[in-house]
């Protein structure tokens, strides 16, 4: 290595280490400022999943990724479906007794009154939409830090419902193709509302009649009509 290619590297060095503090100064300056005010306003709604109604299909999945691609932002899912042990998993589950009781789990973002993302993002990336309180990340200006995803206290593990993959992290998740992190942001943008809720079979089996449930598979609950911590 030439005295001119160590001298770089011990640059690049230097910088990453310099944005790396100046991050967790913004990050600690800002934790100071969200404490000494009140509480953002809260989210309109939250998705609030069944896993006694969930088959395990994945058709949220697949609407959540469609629409957020076709509004320009990451269309990684920012709903995820986990198998229950010894659960199949990759196939589409969708008829006949197996329909609600299969357990699968939709992991989405909570919604929290008090986000601990919000709180920690040193590039403001993590956002209120205006009109329907959703939290939400600018993908524009996330820096990948991870700071988010490491803040979530509520985890998203296990295997993936339609995948089969194991993951384990929380329910905000790395877009490794835009270098960007995504979430549930309730499809604040969509006068039709959240994708997922729309597209679920079971939701559409219960309004039909097909499926007997006084409420969704995927239901969409006002946020101060739920107790946070027990979401599952």
């Amino acid at each position: 290595m030439t005295v001119q290619q160590e001298g770089r590297r011990a640059f690049l060095t230097a910088a990453a280490a310099t944005a790396g503090s100046l991050f967790a100064l913004l990050g600690a300056a800002k934790v100071a400022a969200v404490a000494e005010t009140e509480l953002p306003p809260l989210s309109e709604g939250v998705i609030f999943p069944d896993p006694s109604l969930c088959v395990g299909c994945g058709a949220c999945e697949v609407a959540c990724g469609q629409v957020h691609r076709e509004a320009g932002l990451s269309g990684v899912p920012r709903i995820h479906v986990f198998a229950p042990p010894g659960a199949p998993v990759g196939i589409v589950i969708a008829t006949g007794a197996q329909m609600g009781n299969a357990g699968y789990l939709p992991s989405p973002c909570k919604q929290c009154p008090d986000p601990e993302c919000f709180v920690v993002c040193p590039a403001d990336a993590l956002r209120i939409d205006g009109r329907v309180g959703a939290r939400f990340i600018d993908e524009s200006v996330c820096v990948a830090c991870g700071k988010c995803e490491a803040s979530c206290p509520f985890p998203a593990e296990g295997v993936l419902a339609v995948s089969g993959e194991a993951h384990a992290g929380t329910r905000i998740f790395y877009d490794p193709d835009l270098h960007v992190y995504t979430k549930c942001d309730m499809c604040h943008w969509r006068p039709e509302g959240p994708a997922c809720v729309g597209a679920c079979p079971v939701n559409h089996a219960i309004q039909l009649g097909i499926i007997e449930s006084d409420h969704l598979c995927l239901d969409i609950r006002r946020s101060d009509e739920v107790t946070y911590r027990q979401i599952l």
